[in-house]
């Protein structure tokens, strides 16, 4: 068993089987990993873990020994030139009195309307559905667009599952009129590593799969039919069965193209996806606020969301620095202008009460997420379909986020690498 990509999903499909693992990097974690540059260490974009599930938790605190601190979240979001907690429906005090009225009524004609059995044309309408006018227009609907580079019209709600909690008609009137003290969503409580990044947790699995990982090894073709893999550094490795966690897109690069139909090129070239550019910032100065992160839901403010290292670990940056990850998501449909975005970043944190102007930047380091979050458009499910039906043909199997093209967590993709082990042993 060999598996293809050394980011969680893939380590994970290794532990479950006792695979060998094949990473192009230089480390193991794909999109799990924190660069190091010049003393500060930057996670690439946000990753906390805040799942529930016990086989997770007692796989990488009882097996892994992975070391994770529980953290209570302190998260907001700035629109109206006003912070206000995060999530929105249940946190509009301190907006306009216009703002928080239209939300609270939209809200309650929306909740004597509410169906749950109700089948929604897209995820737009569900918005207006679940939260009414008000909060979708203030905050979901722009945010959306924003982050996923498209019209919340031209998407399903497969992904929302507790991605989006749904409150009830009190907590919105009561988070209209005063902060909450209450915390919302799957997320208020997170695990982060005690003394280091998010890496920690794609290295836990390395103790336990020593001589079972091999790094630098980037694959150059597939050959389905005689079950073989070729790198580019010229070694060749057969395979009974192959787990794939690397993109969809980038597999199929490499895959012997004699033998792949029309039908399945097309679904493979109908995958959409964000891209995510995170514009990272050393700052000499002990610290800026106390926030683990921010949403920006406003056009005027290039980026979507940013996120303090230091607040999640104090040694991710050196000693009396603070730093910032801003994320800019772009796409085809939403391109971006490289020559000027570290000037715009820098301006929009000025305007947006992050960073003053005397505050000294001592580094700037771009890391540029190429596959960001796939995009549940309304043909992803009968593409992945297409794609997963005629690789499982030559017993290659797609896992995690990139190979299954979903959003997942942390804690998904390494259930979804233990899933695909499980399907392989079943073979």
């Amino acid at each position: 068993m060999i598996i293809l990509g050394g980011g969680l999903a893939g380590l994970s499909a290794a532990y479950h089987t006792g695979g060998t693992v094949y990473e192009k990097e230089k480390e193991v974690g794909g999109t799990c990993r924190s660069p190091k540059v010049k003393g500060y260490t930057f996670d690439l974009d946000i990753h906390v873990l805040h799942t529930k599930n016990a086989y997770v938790l007692d796989l990488l605190i009882e097996k892994l020994k992975t070391p994770l601190r529980i953290q209570n979240r302190n998260a907001w979001i700035y629109s109206y030139d006003t912070f206000t907690k995060y999530p929105f429906q249940v946190n509009t005090y301190g907006l306009p009195d216009k703002v928080r009225q239209e939300c609270v009524d939209g809200f309650r004609k929306a909740s004597r309307n509410n169906q749950s059995k109700r089948r929604y044309k897209n995820y737009e309408e569900w918005v207006y559905y679940k939260f009414g006018k008000g909060i979708a227009e203030y905050f979901y609907l722009p945010y959306s667009e924003k982050f996923w580079t498209i019209s919340p019209r031209e998407m399903t709600t497969d992904w929302l599952d507790v991605r989006v909690p749904i409150p009830s008609l009190k907590d919105v009137i009561d988070g209209s009129l005063r902060l909450h003290k209450k915390e919302y969503g799957s997320n208020a409580l997170f695990r982060y590593p005690l003394k280091g990044s998010i890496s920690e947790l794609p290295n836990s699995f390395i103790s336990k799969m020593k001589g079972r990982v091999f790094l630098n090894k980037e694959a150059a073709r597939i050959d389905p039919c005689g079950k073989s893999v070729t790198f580019k550094d010229g070694s060749v490795v057969f395979y009974k069965s192959l787990i794939a966690t690397i993109p969809v897109p980038e597999l199929f690069t490499i895959m012997a193209k004699e033998v792949i139909p029309p039908n399945v090129i097309n679904a493979v070239k109908g995958l959409r996806c964000n891209s995510v550019l995170c514009v990272n910032l050393g700052i000499k100065k002990s610290k800026l606020n106390n926030f683990h992160w921010i949403y920006y839901p406003d056009e005027e403010y290039s980026f979507f969301r940013i996120n303090f290292p230091k607040n999640f670990c104090s040694v991710l940056t050196p000693r009396s620095r603070s730093s910032i990850t801003a994320a800019v998501s772009y796409s085809s449909y939403r391109p971006l202008d490289r020559r000027n975005i570290v000037d715009r970043v820098i301006k929009d944190l000025i305007k947006a009460k992050i960073l003053n102007k005397r505050d000294k930047i001592e580094l700037v380091d771009l890391q540029d997420i190429k596959y960001g979050y796939p995009i549940y458009d309304h043909n992803r499910k009968e593409n992945i379909k297409i794609i997963e039906d005629y690789l499982k043909k030559f017993d290659i199997h797609l896992a995690g986020r990139y190979g299954r093209w979903e959003y997942q967590w942390m804690d998904d993709a390494i259930l979804d690498g233990k899933r695909a082990a499980e399907q392989v042993k079943k073979r």
